[in-house]
């Protein structure tokens, strides 16, 4: 069967040429980022209130719907067409585990460690915050499951979420074969989807930011990315497609500023999200030429680790510096105050990323087939 990246997804169209997609570690970066400084607002503006006119911008319930999309591009790139059987579903699910679990461990158990630290040494620890029955949900990757507590490692609740996605891949992709021939039920279908979304954070908002509950939001936005990849499989690349995203871009930082928690942020994430993607899916290798330079490639392939590990890196900061001891010094002393957070933040990320993620993914992870294509099927990961 041919491969999704070849064909033409309706009659009528010619197969696209291969797109090279590296512009989307450009993009992956610069969600994670916005996600490291929406979570370290609060103490970056009690530090340095001369940035507090950024605070804005301080909404992560926007960028993450874009690793979601992403994610169920990228997995219905490499698996939409697959004959499955089930030894081809356990490799399938043991190559996402292989991607999501080891770094997931190992700042957990950074974790644990800091809070059988904390009480050994007498320092508090807010209430709820490190439940036993939580610990059990992050290692079996369900916490959002059937809810949405904040316990543990706060931004880990995507990676709950994304696996439900990848457990029913499948069903998902039996439910596309064969029914989306031509652009009318794409476009039926990810309006369904924006859709339910919105009307899921009207009537069940999420405590955690006021958006649909986790398993609707991630499974929706997982399937949109099931959408954007059929509808953009028999386009070529064109370097229009760049500005496409960049105004989806726009559309998104927008939406953080002028739209309060609920429905409209909700309807705004998935639906500038879906722009982004499908637009850096077929935008031309020169159009994004600053999403795929190296730094950016470097900050896209670190930014799954970046996204786990940032929090456990700002509690040691908040710690560290705190308003008290920098109240009253002048900015020229407080500016450093900056790269030693990107700077601590970015070790944390790399020393993850080199000692956990990559090699334990190359040791879980199932041998590769001579028809394998590997996917990135994690939240932010490269």
């Amino acid at each position: 069967m041919p491969s999704p990246a070849n064909r033409a997804t309706w009659p009528g169209c010619r197969p696209a040429p291969r797109v090279d997609h590296t512009a989307f570690a450009g993009a992956r970066a610069i969600a994670a980022w916005w996600v490291v400084f929406s979570h370290s607002a609060d103490w970056l503006f009690s530090v340095l209130p001369e940035l507090s006119w950024l605070a804005p911008l301080a909404h992560t319930g926007l960028a993450v719907d874009v690793f979601f999309v992403l994610s169920g591009y990228t997995i219905a790139r490499a698996y939409l067409d697959r004959r499955w059987t089930w030894p081809a579903y356990g490799r399938y699910l043991r190559n996402r585990v292989a991607r999501l679990y080891p770094a997931h461990v190992a700042v957990l158990s950074a974790f644990v460690l800091l809070c059988v630290g904390g009480a050994i040494v007498g320092v508090a620890t807010d209430d709820g915050a490190f439940p036993p029955i939580g610990l059990l949900a992050e290692l079996t990757l369900t916490r959002a499951w059937f809810g949405d507590a904040l316990w543990w490692n706060p931004p880990a609740w995507s990676l709950s979420a994304q696996f439900l996605a990848f457990i029913l891949f499948p069903v998902i992709a039996f439910a596309f074969r064969g029914r989306m021939r031509g652009p009318v039920p794409v476009i039926a279908l990810a309006i369904g989807l924006v859709c339910a979304t919105t009307i899921a954070a009207a009537v069940a908002p999420s405590a955690m930011n006021g958006m649909a509950p986790p398993a609707v939001r991630v499974l929706c936005c997982f399937t949109l990315g099931f959408c954007v990849a059929e509808w953009t499989a028999a386009l070529p690349a064109t370097r229009r497609a760049a500005w496409v995203a960049a105004g989806g871009a726009v559309g998104l930082v927008m939406a953080a500023i002028a739209l309060e928690p609920g429905a409209p942020r909700a309807w705004a994430a998935i639906t500038f999200a879906g722009i982004i993607v499908g637009g850096l899916a077929v935008a031309s290798p020169r159009s994004t030429a600053v999403l795929r330079s190296r730094p950016a490639r470097f900050l896209g392939q670190l930014s799954f680790s970046t996204y786990l590990v940032h929090v456990f890196v700002l509690i040691l900061l908040a710690k560290a510096i705190t308003p008290s001891a920098v109240d009253g010094m002048p900015l020229l002393l407080r500016a450093p105050i900056i790269p030693v957070w990107c700077g601590t933040i970015l070790t944390a990320s790399w020393l993850l990323h080199t000692l956990v993620e990559v090699p334990w993914h190359r040791r879980l992870a199932a041998p590769r087939t001579s028809r394998a294509t590997q996917a990135d099927g994690s939240a932010t990961g490269a």
